[in-house]
Parts: C-alpha cells; sequence; structure tokens
C-alpha cells in the first residue's frame, strides 16, 4: 500500500470513526437528558449549558475517536512495512 493510498485510507476510517462516535454521543445525550440533543443555538429554546457541555463533549470523543483510529492504523503500517508512512514520519 502506499504512503498516499494509506493515507486516503486512513482519513476516510478517521471520518466515519468520527460520524459513528458523533451519533453515540448523540444516543447516549438523549437517554441522559430529556431526549433533544441541544445543537443549533439560533433555537430559543435551546440552554446555553446544556449547549455548551454538548459540545465539550461530543468534540473531546470526536476527537478522541479520530485520533485513536489514525494511531492504530500508523501502527499496523509501520507493522506491514516495517517503517512509518511518510507523513508520520518526523
Amino acid at each position: 500500500m502506499s504512503d498516499k493510498l494509506w493515507s486516503l485510507a486512513t482519513t476516510g476510517t478517521a471520518i466515519g470513526g468520527g460520524i459513528m462516535a458523533r451519533k453515540v454521543i448523540e444516543k447516549g445525550w438523549a437517554l441522559v437528558t430529556d431526549g433533544t440533543v441541544p445543537d443549533n443555538p439560533e433555537n430559543p429554546e435551546v440552554n446555553w449549558g446544556e449547549a455548551i457541555a454538548f459540545a465539550l463533549i461530543s468534540g473531546a470523543v470526536v476527537q478522541l475517536a479520530k485520533v485513536m483510529i489514525n494511531h492504530k492504523s500508523t501502527q499496523a503500517y509501520a507493522k506491514r512495512k516495517g517503517h512509518l508512512p511518510g507523513s508520520a514520519a518526523t
């Protein structure tokens, strides 16, 4: 697998993982709260405290999922090829 193909596959997987993490967060939020996700701050019924908490939690979890996916895929690439991909080598 070339470095460019690896980079493309990792990016696609990280985006998919981020989307899945977001869906899990939304479902979890709905279970813990009254069932509504405060994702539209323009809505006057959205509580700012809840909106900020949701943004912080969802942002952190989505980024964590992306970092974990990128890290694991880099490890797999290095194990298979014997070296880090060009984009990961510093």
